[in-house]
C-alpha cells in the first residue's frame, strides 16, 4: 500500500496573497524548497516570540497561550525536517543543504529578525 504525501506549505504567492500548497516526492528540489520554508517560518516565529518575551513587559497567561498552537506546529516541521536530515545526511561531515543551514541557522539563533 503507497503511502499518502501529505500537502506542504510553501509559502505565499505575492502576486495572489494565498497560499501555495505542494504534493513533494521525498529528497526532490520541491521538497527540500518545502523543508527551507518551514525551518525559515520557525525561525522567524521564534524571533518574535523571543522579542516579545525579551521585552520585559509583563504578558498574561491568555497572551502566552495564543503563541501555543503555532510554536507547537513549526517545532513539529522542524523535527520532521531534521530527522529527514539527519537519516539522509552523510555520516561522516555537515549537512550541506539550504534546510540544514536554516534549521542550524534558527537554533543558533543567527536568524533573527
Amino acid at each position: 500500500m503507497s503511502e499518502r504525501i501529505p500537502p506542504r506549505l510553501l509559502g505565499t504567492d505575492p502576486l495572489t496573497g494565498k497560499n501555495v500548497f505542494v504534493i513533494t516526492q521525498p529528497g526532490s528540489p520541491l521538497d527540500r524548497v518545502a523543508d527551507t520554508a518551514d525551518v525559515e517560518a520557525a525561525a522567524a516565529l521564534h524571533a518574535v516570540v523571543t522579542t516579545i518575551l525579551e521585552a520585559g513587559e509583563a504578558i498574561g497567561d491568555a497572551e502566552r497561550a495564543v503563541f501555543l498552537e503555532p510554536v507547537t506546529t513549526a517545532l513539529g516541521k522542524v523535527i520532521a525536517v531534521a530527522a529527514k536530515l539527519i537519516d539522509n545526511g552523510p555520516s561522516d561531515g555537515p549537512l550541506d543543504s539550504a534546510a540544514a543551514r536554516a534549521l542550524s541557522e534558527a537554533l543558533l539563533g543567527t536568524n533573527r529578525i
